[in-house]
C-alpha cells in the first residue's frame, strides 16, 4: 500500500470515527438519564456534536492532505537524487572505458615509428577527447542536477 493510499485510508477513518463520534453522543443524549430532554435541547446538542465533528473531520482532512503533499514532494526530490547518481555513474563508466581504449590504442601504437607513431598517439588521444565528451553531453541531458 502506498503512503498516499494509507493516508487516504485514515482520513475516511477519521471521517468513520467522527459519524460514530457523533452516533454515541446521540445516544448518551437520548438514553442518559431517565427524564428525557426537550426536543429544542436534543436538537442542540445534535447540531453542536455535527459540528464539532465536521470540524473534526475537516482538520484530518487539511492534515492529511499536507501529508500527501509532503511524501509526494520527498518522492520527487528522492527520483531527481537517484537520476543524478545514474547519471553521474553512466558518465563515470563512459569515461573509464573511453580511458581503457585509448590505452589499448596507444599500445598499438608502439609497433610504429615516426610520424605514423605520432599519427596513431594523435588519433587515440582524439577518440578519447571525442569519447569524454560525448559522456559529458550525454550527463548534462539527462541528470537534473547537472
Amino acid at each position: 500500500m502506498n503512503l498516499s493510499d494509507r493516508i487516504a485510508q485514515e482520513a475516511e477513518m477519521f471521517r468513520t470515527t467522527g459519524l460514530v463520534s457523533v452516533a454515541l453522543i446521540g445516544a448518551v443524549l437520548l438514553g442518559g438519564c431517565d427524564n428525557a430532554k426537550s426536543p429544542s435541547s436534543v436538537a442542540k446538542d445534535v447540531n453542536s456534536a455535527q459540528q464539532s465533528a465536521a470540524e473534526k473531520t475537516a482538520k484530518a482532512e487539511d492534515k492529511a492532505g499536507e501529508k500527501v503533499a509532503e511524501a509526494r514532494a520527498d518522492v520527487r526530490d528522492e527520483q531527481r537524487d537517484a537520476q543524478h547518481v545514474a547519471a553521474v555513474q553512466d558518465e563515470n563508466v563512459a569515461t573509464t572505458q573511453a580511458e581503457g581504449e585509448r590505452k589499448v590504442a596507444l599500445a598499438k601504437c608502439e609497433v610504429l615509428s615516426g610520424e605514423q607513431k605520432d599519427a596513431c598517439k594523435g588519433h587515440a588521444n582524439a577518440a578519447y577527447d571525442q569519447a569524454v565528451a560525448q559522456a559529458k553531453a550525454e550527463r548534462s541531458q539527462s541528470d537534473p542536477k547537472h
